[in-house]
C-alpha cells in the first residue's frame, strides 16, 4: 500500500493544497465555480488532516486501502460509543407519526431519490405508479448535478389535490462531486433567495459548494418544471427531494422557489414540498419554522437514519470528530473543541456549535428491539412464548437537540439503508388482529425474528 502512504501524508496534502491555491490565483478573477471548489476542497482536506498524522504515519505497505479505511471507521465508532450523545436517547425529542398518505409520499420520494442514480433499478417490493418524465445529466465539472423528474398520482394528504411532480437531485457520484461537497465555506445566499420575516430581511449564508450547484441548476430546472406543468395541467404539487448532497442542493432549490422575488406564475400556483434523506446541513440558521409559516408549503422533512455521520457533517463537526479519534490514541485535541461547544453533560463528547443546519423537521429513524407474544399455530414459534423483533421508531428532534448528537457511522448513510427504512415506515405488516397496535411512527420489520425467548 505504498501508493496511499505517498498520497495521504499531511505534508503532501498541505503542499498540494498550497500549490493549488497558488496556481489558481491567476484564474480567480474568472470566478470559475469548478476552480473555486477545487481550491476550497484542497484547503479543507489540508485543515482536517492536520490532526490525523498519526493515522497516516501508521499505514502499512501491504493490504487493501478499503480495509484500512474500514478499520479506522470502526475504531471511530467504537470510540463514539463511549459517550451518551453517540445515539438518540429514549427521552430525546417526541415520537413522530404521519398519515398513510404522507407515508406513501415519503416512500415515493425516497424511491425517486435513489432512482436518479440509476434509471433502470427496480422500484422496490410494492412499487409505485410513478411515471418518469425527464432526466438531465450532470456537468463535467460537477457544478450542475444530475436530476430527474417523475409524476405520481394524487396522494391523499389533507388539503392536497391533483398530481404530484417529484424533482430528484442526485448526490455524490464523481470526484468533482466530492470537491463541491468539501467547498463548505459560508457564502451569502441572497443571490438565490431573499427571505423576509416580520418585515425584516433574514440574512442567510449557505454552504458555498451546494449554493453554487443550486444557482447553476435553477434556469434549467425552472424551464423543465414549467414544461411539465404546461404539458399536464393536473399537476398541483411539486416535491423536491434528494439523498445526501442531492438533498442539500434540493433544499436550496426549494428555498429559491419558495422565496423568489419574481415568482413564475405557473410554478407559484403549485404547493412546494421538501423531503430529504441523509442530507448534510446547508444553511447558517434554521429556516424550517420560517418556511412553515408560508401557507403554500406542503411537507417539509429531513429524514435521518440514526448514526448517519453525513447528516452532521459541517466543518466544526468534522473537527470535533478528528479530536474524538485522537482521544482514542491518547492525543490532545488540535481544534480546541472545548471552545464554543454545544450544551453537553459530563458523559457526552463536546461538539463545536454547527456552522450549518438542516432544512425541514428533523425525523430520526431509530431501529430497536421489542418483545412480542408468539404467533399461535406457527410451528417455528410454537415453543416460544415471546419473540424479539426489529422495529423502527421515528423521533422528531429539534435543531438544538440534533446539534448535540455524535453520529459517526457511514453504513447507515447508504441509499439502501434509507430505502429499507422507508419500506418499514410506510408498510403495516401486522393485521388488525395483531396484539401490537402500531402506527406509521413505529412498524415491525416483516418477519425479522432475531431470537426466541421461552
Amino acid at each position: 500500500m505504498a501508493w496511499i502512504r505517498k498520497a495521504l501524508p499531511r505534508r503532501t496534502i498541505q503542499a498540494s493544497a498550497k500549490s493549488t491555491v497558488t496556481a489558481s490565483a491567476s484564474t480567480s478573477d474568472c470566478n470559475l465555480a469548478s476552480v473555486q471548489a477545487s481550491v476550497a476542497a484542497c484547503a479543507a482536506v489540508a485543515d482536517l488532516t492536520a490532526g490525523l498524522d498519526f493515522v497516516f504515519d501508521r499505514l502499512g505497505d501491504e493490504g487493501d486501502p478499503g480495509d484500512e479505511l474500514q478499520y479506522h471507521l470502526d475504531q471511530l465508532c467504537q470510540q463514539a460509543e463511549r459517550y451518551t450523545n453517540s445515539s438518540l436517547q429514549d427521552n430525546a425529542g417526541e415520537e413522530w407519526s404521519c398519515s398513510p398518505g404522507t407515508g406513501e409520499l415519503i416512500r415515493a420520494a425516497c424511491q425517486c431519490a435513489v432512482m436518479v442514480y440509476d434509471q433502470t433499478q427496480p422500484m422496490g417490493v410494492k412499487g409505485f405508479d410513478i411515471e418518469p418524465v425527464l432526466h438531465r445529466s450532470p456537468s463535467s465539472m460537477g457544478t450542475v448535478k444530475a436530476y430527474s423528474m417523475w409524476k405520481i398520482p394524487f396522494t391523499p394528504i389533507p388539503g392536497w389535490s391533483g398530481k404530484t411532480l417529484v424533482v430528484s437531485i442526485r448526490g455524490t457520484a464523481t470526484v468533482m462531486d466530492h470537491m463541491v461537497n468539501m467547498n463548505g465555506k459560508p457564502k451569502d445566499a441572497s443571490t438565490l433567495f431573499k427571505i423576509l420575516s416580520k418585515g425584516q430581511r433574514v440574512n442567510v449564508q449557505s454552504h458555498a459548494g451546494f449554493l453554487g450547484c443550486a444557482q447553476d441548476m435553477i434556469p434549467t430546472v425552472t424551464a423543465d418544471i414549467r414544461q411539465q406543468l404546461l404539458a399536464d395541467e393536473k399537476i398541483r404539487n411539486i416535491v423536491f427531494t434528494g439523498h445526501s448532497a442531492g438533498g442539500a442542493v434540493a433544499s436550496l432549490v426549494f428555498l429559491h422557489f419558495l422565496f423568489q422575488q419574481s415568482p413564475d406564475p405557473w410554478i407559484s400556483n403549485c404547493k412546494p414540498s421538501l423531503i430529504t434523506f441523509g442530507s448534510p446541513p446547508v444553511t447558517s440558521i434554521s429556516l424550517t419554522d420560517i418556511c412553515k409559516d408560508s401557507s403554500s408549503v406542503g411537507v417539509l422533512l429531513s429524514i435521518v437514519n440514526e448514526y448517519d455521520m453525513i447528516s452532521r457533517a459541517d466543518g466544526p463537526y468534522l473537527q470535533s470528530v478528528v479530536d474524538l479519534y485522537r482521544s482514542r490514541h491518547g492525543l490532545p485535541p488540535v481544534f480546541n473543541s472545548s471552545a464554543a461547544t454545544a450544551e453537553r453533560d459530563s458523559k457526552s463528547w463536546p461538539l463545536r456549535l454547527p456552522t450549518f443546519h438542516l432544512l425541514g423537521d428533523i425525523v430520526v429513524l431509530k431501529l430497536h428491539l421489542v418483545d412480542l407474544p408468539s404467533v399461535q399455530g406457527d410451528d417455528a414459534l410454537s415453543q416460544a412464548s415471546t419473540i424479539v423483533v426489529t422495529t423502527l421508531k421515528a423521533v422528531k428532534v429539534s435543531p438544538k437537540e440534533f446539534a448535540k448528537l455524535l453520529f459517526c457511522d457511514i453504513s447507515t448513510h447508504r441509499r439502501k439503508a434509507y430505502i429499507e427504512r422507508m419500506e418499514m415506515l410506510a408498510t403495516q405488516f401486522w393485521d388488525n388482529s395483531s396484539s401490537l397496535n402500531t402506527g406509521l411512527g413505529e412498524l415491525v420489520l416483516g418477519t425479522s425474528v432475531l431470537k426466541f425467548r421461552n
